[in-house]
């Protein structure tokens, strides 16, 4: 049985981690899932009880890292368990509470935001999940090369292709809707 410090340790940064990371996780993990946000709390639960068993001196220093990474592992076993493996959730940007600017004074960026993302949910499943975890999680390039198993220059070559191919979605849908034709 772990001594009583450990334990206190381990309460602390499980509290950190709610405090901290609990709802982008869920938004991750309900990504990946689907849109099922109820196996998505499951699997954030199923982290926290995993990283409060788990040495607090192991993940203190990535600890946003561990748990994307124990999540996405966590969430896919949920799916082979299932036998359906879905990486994209075109409804994710909808549910997710992560922003939401004042609508009477942008509407146009607003527009311009769901925009990207719909674009974003037309980029290949590892693109877009690079995409996601860098711009909607905030996650470093080494966070995310740790919760993807990718090394740090491959998330970098996948992130350069993504934003690529999103310039070119955006450019060519932009040049359609303000064709001639369409005005």
């Amino acid at each position: 049985m772990p001594d009583q410090h450990v334990q206190d340790e381990a309460s602390v940064l499980v509290r950190r981690a709610l405090d901290q990371h609990e709802s982008t996780l869920i938004a991750y993990t309900t990504g990946i899932l689907g849109g099922d946000i109820e196996r998505a709390r499951d699997v954030v639960q199923d982290a926290m009880l995993r990283l409060y068993l788990t040495e607090p001196e192991r993940v203190r220093e990535n600890l946003k890292s561990w748990l994307f990474t124990v999540c996405r592992n966590r969430a896919f076993d949920v799916l082979r368990k299932e036998q359906r493996l879905e990486l994209g959730n075109d409804e994710i940007m909808e549910t997710t509470p992560d922003y939401e600017p004042d609508p009477a004074e942008s509407a146009g960026l607003q527009e311009l935001y769901a925009h990207i993302w719909r674009s974003v949910d037309r980029l290949r499943p590892n693109h877009r999940e690079v995409v996601r975890l860098k711009f909607l999680h905030d996650c470093s390039y080494q966070e995310i090369a740790g919760i993807t198993g990718l090394s740090v220059g491959n998330v970098g070559f996948i992130m350069h292709h993504a934003i690529k191919k999103l310039r070119e979605l955006m450019s060519s849908e932009m040049s359609e809707e303000y064709s001639p034709t369409n005005s």
